[in-house]
């Protein structure tokens, strides 16, 4: 367990350690939650959003190894 301090604007740094284990990087995107008296914080990924998920599936008809042969000598 490590510690570290809220600032004024009630920003908190992540310990490098946490980060790495946690595969944390700059700009990444962390859901925060409270269970008890202890913060949760979550990497966000984008398969973790149905809304990106339904995009992604979606768009995947739309390009595939043919959509690929088809752009490549314009």
């Amino acid at each position: 367990m490590e510690t570290t301090r809220i600032t004024e604007k009630g920003q908190v740094t992540v310990p490098v350690r946490i980060r790495k284990a946690a595969g944390l990087r700059k700009g990444d995107t962390l859901e925060v939650g409270i269970e008890g008296k202890s913060i949760i914080m979550t990497k966000i990924t984008p398969q973790a959003d149905p809304y990106l998920i339904c995009v992604e599936e979606s768009l995947s008809e739309w390009y595939g190894k043919e959509d690929e042969e088809a752009w490549s000598g314009l």
